[in-house]
């Protein structure tokens, strides 16, 4: 045979090569072997995030993913002990913590003795278990967290600050103002505050009587009464004081007022203004209570400190007069824990 057919001659010893050169038939599916088998552990091992199974109780029965590179624990240093121990929320913002039903915490901390990292923490309550995750922080994260923390520092810097300049008289006026500052919290936890409002009267009692700082020490320090002239000149301290804290424009303006009102009367009767009852800013209703209390409980040049039972009577008998009456049973109930006054004053 000639031509283009010669090179593939149809004889059979053609069907006998191509026979010898076919490929194998292929296995099926279900014959092929399977070289990776699934691993659940280390399926979760590979996981970027820490999770956690909790009980009702809080505490930890599985762990999971990547938890000991997130958390800096091992399984045995965490299984069976409550996750409270490790992980923190802040309390300001997270008050029932992992107990709320869910929720997402971008500044949790998690760790133990002392070495802490931040962590976001996700979970989700069901009826007999709390199922969540730690991630580390991304990037945008980290920079959120510094910012925050830059802040939160410079916070930490003014109330030192704040401190510093409300106690900067004298001694025995620091220690005053230490304790009034910590009446005046109390009390306005009792009314309810938030925490703006509780700020604004913690500033407000620290800097109440920086405006003395231009009465003369001879008039602050005497023994006996003042005349009327050394009273007109002590008078103005809450003036004074306004004036020097002008410049603190952050300074929020219930604190200037506490600073100013401190020494207003429920019926009218104080200074500078003359303001009386709900006309009075509530900051300075409330620092007036814990100035009196603390002036009336203390030694001072002009006389010896009274007990707390004798200032809280005499407080209740100005009920109405000099102080909001509703503040002061507060006071008297839920910081100082007398409420038996009353009864014995006949109710109110």
């Amino acid at each position: 045979m000639s031509g283009p057919f010669r090179r593939f001659p149809f004889d059979d010893s053609y069907h006998d090569a191509s026979e010898q050169i076919a490929p194998p038939p292929r296995k099926l599916i279900a014959e092929e072997e399977v070289e990776l088998q699934a691993d659940d552990a280390a399926l979760l091992a590979a996981q970027p995030s820490a999770l956690f199974l909790l009980d009702q109780a809080g505490i930890i029965v599985r762990l999971g993913g990547n938890w000991q590179t997130v958390s800096g624990l091992s399984s045995e240093q965490a299984m069976g002990r409550p996750l409270h121990q490790f992980l923190k929320l802040p309390q300001s913002s997270h008050p029932q913590g992992l107990y709320a039903e869910s929720g997402v915490c971008e500044e949790g901390s998690v760790g133990r003795g002392g070495i802490m990292k931040r962590v976001r923490v996700v979970w989700k309550r069901g009826e007999k278990l709390t199922a969540g995750h730690l991630e580390l922080p991304g990037a945008a994260a980290k920079v959120a967290y510094e910012r925050s923390e830059r802040l939160r520092r410079a916070e930490d810097a003014l109330e030192q600050t704040i401190g510093c300049l409300g106690t900067t008289l004298d001694a025995v006026q620091g220690q005053h103002v230490v304790r009034m500052v910590s009446y005046a919290m109390r009390l306005g936890e009792a009314y309810g505050l938030s925490g703006q409002e509780l700020k604004s009267v913690r500033w407000g009692a620290a800097l109440h009587d920086v405006g003395k700082a231009r009465v003369p020490q001879d008039i602050l320090g005497k023994r006996g009464p003042l005349s009327a002239d050394e009273f007109d000149v002590v008078v103005q301290h809450p003036v004074w004081g306004v004036e020097i804290l002008e410049r603190l424009e952050f300074l929020p303006d219930a604190a200037r007022q506490a600073v100013l009102h401190h020494h207003e009367r429920w019926d009218g009767q104080g200074y500078p203004a003359g303001l009386m009852q709900e006309g009075i800013p509530l900051s300075a209703r409330i620092v007036m209570i814990a100035d009196v209390f603390d002036a009336l409980t203390s030694d001072r040049s002009y006389k010896t400190a009274w007990t707390p039972g004798d200032a809280a009577e005499f407080m209740i008998r100005e009920a109405g007069r000099s102080f909001d009456p509703k503040l002061v049973r507060l006071f008297i109930e839920q910081v100082l824990d007398l409420g038996h006054l009353y009864n014995e004053a006949g109710g109110e």
